[in-house]
């Protein structure tokens, strides 16, 4: 059989009518609905991965307070210095007065207070003695007014410093104390005027007199 007759041969196979396939009816429905089912699979399959995607970068966020991937901020520290700081002891703030007088009255205001004074001395001041101290226990300057007044025996100060004190105890209630002499402490003291305590001290180093004086007046010292 030639090449031609062959190719007669197949032609008339392939025009034979019973090798037909008829069609379904719906055929063109079912395709279309069966393409439309594949879309729909799809779109759900790449929706559920991008939700999963945003869940975990979500998660990721809340968890540790950044994005995946952002450089960590370093843990700050924090340091606490300790800083010890000296206060100088303060003054004790106490008046400079006793028993109605008070350093810087007047002759008027003395006279006025109606305190008892016995002369002793009078001279450019006037050094007078009480009732309960004798001696120049209380000094009248012509300029300043009060210059002194003498405690008596059993009176203190308001820090408890009195006549049989010691000298520890002088500087413990008085820690701005300063020793002049042996036998001598004074302690500057807040006010006006300006004034001191003064506390002689005995053979035994107690004090012996509590005294209240002004500083920088004009009177002679004489036992002072």
């Amino acid at each position: 059989m030639t090449a031609v007759d062959l190719d007669d041969r197949l032609r008339e196979l392939f025009a034979d009518g019973r090798l037909d396939l008829p069609a379904h009816p719906d055929a063109a429905e079912v395709i279309v609905t069966g393409a439309r089912r594949r879309r729909r699979a799809r779109t759900a399959v790449a929706t559920a991965f991008s939700l999963t995607v945003l869940v975990a970068v979500g998660v990721a966020v809340s968890a540790t307070g950044r994005l995946v991937g952002e450089p960590a901020t370093p843990a700050r520290s924090t340091v606490v210095e300790t800083v010890r700081v000296t206060v100088p002891p303060s003054k004790p703030v106490e008046p400079g007065a006793y028993g109605g007088l008070a350093l810087g009255m007047t002759r008027e205001e003395l006279r006025d207070a109606q305190t008892v004074l016995y002369p002793v001395r009078m001279d450019a001041c006037e050094f007078y003695s009480t009732g309960a101290v004798t001696g120049e226990a209380v000094v009248v300057s012509p300029r300043d007014g009060v210059v002194r007044i003498t405690l008596p025996p059993l009176g203190v100060t308001p820090s408890g410093v009195g006549v049989g004190s010691s000298a520890d105890e002088v500087l413990g209630r008085y820690p701005t104390a300063v020793r002049e002499r042996h036998d001598l402490l004074t302690v500057r003291m807040p006010g006006t005027p300006a004034w001191r305590y003064v506390f002689p001290l005995d053979a035994a180093g107690q004090v012996a007199v509590v005294r209240l004086e002004s500083t920088g007046h004009d009177c002679d010292p004489g036992d002072w």
